[in-house]
Formats: structure tokens, sequence, C-alpha cells
């Protein structure tokens, strides 16, 4: 592993690219730790890797053009912040959502702690409410 994949600012970068934007599976082992800890305003603890990697399958499924662009990185030892807004085409099913051809813009804050060179543990906070509104879905109106 050379300096620049340890640096804590590149691995959140690649786990933004690799991850949340190609979807890609396979190289999710060489970015996450198996057992990392992840925290969103849901709850909290540990994901196994095996988890997460069908949450990225299934928004992918979902949003096969998912694309999350990031404003900044800051980053402060191990941890690094990040935030940006996700876009993406709603063609697939998605949280009981029958797909509706629907484009998301949603905004999105996340830091990450990174451990040996691997995100070994992510927070998240990402404007859900907005994008059920935008996918034709309001939570308000039940």
């Amino acid at each position: 592993m050379t300096n620049d994949e340890s640096d804590p600012k590149e691995v959140a970068r690649r786990y933004v690219e690799v991850v949340w934007n190609e979807g890609d599976i396979e190289e999710m082992d060489e970015i996450l730790t198996k057992d990392q800890v992840y925290h969103d305003p849901t709850g909290d603890g540990e994901e196994p890797l095996s988890e997460f990697k069908e949450f990225i399958r299934g928004y992918h499924q979902a949003f096969p053009d998912l694309t999350f662009s990031v404003d900044r990185y800051i980053a402060e030892g191990n941890l690094v912040s990040f935030w940006g807004r996700a876009t993406g085409t709603h063609k697939g099913s998605f949280m009981d959502i029958k797909p509706t051809g629907n484009r998301i813009d949603i905004m999105g804050i996340n830091v990450v702690r990174v451990n040996d060179g691997k995100v070994a543990e992510r927070w998240a906070n990402f404007d859900i409410f907005g994008m059920l509104q935008q996918l034709g879905h309001d939570p308000l109106s039940v």
C-alpha cells in the first residue's frame, strides 16, 4: 500500500468513488473493514460488510446512475468529513416504492474513521425525507 492509499482523505475519496459512484461490491473488501461500525439518525452499531454490500447493491439497483458529488473533504487525524449531493434516477424498487423514473437530488454529510488504510467507522446523514418526496412518497401525508 502506498502512502496515498493510506492517507485518510484518499481512503475517503476512494470510498465515495468505488462504493457509492461505481457500486463495486467486490472492491469494497479493499476499502472497508469486515465489521465496520455505522451510525445514522436511525441507530448505530456494528454492521458486517456483507450487509453493507447488500445495501449498496440495493441502492444501485434502484438508482443505476447514482452519483455522489463531494464538495469538500476535511481531515483531522484519522477522521474525514465530507459532504455533497447524491443524484440518480429511480429505475428500480426502493423501500417498497415501485420505480417512478423520477430524479433524486439530495444533500448529505458523512464522516469516516480510517484504520490501517480502510474505513472502520462511518457516520451519515442524508435528506431521506426529501428523497422520498421526490419519489412521490410524502411520509407526512399518511
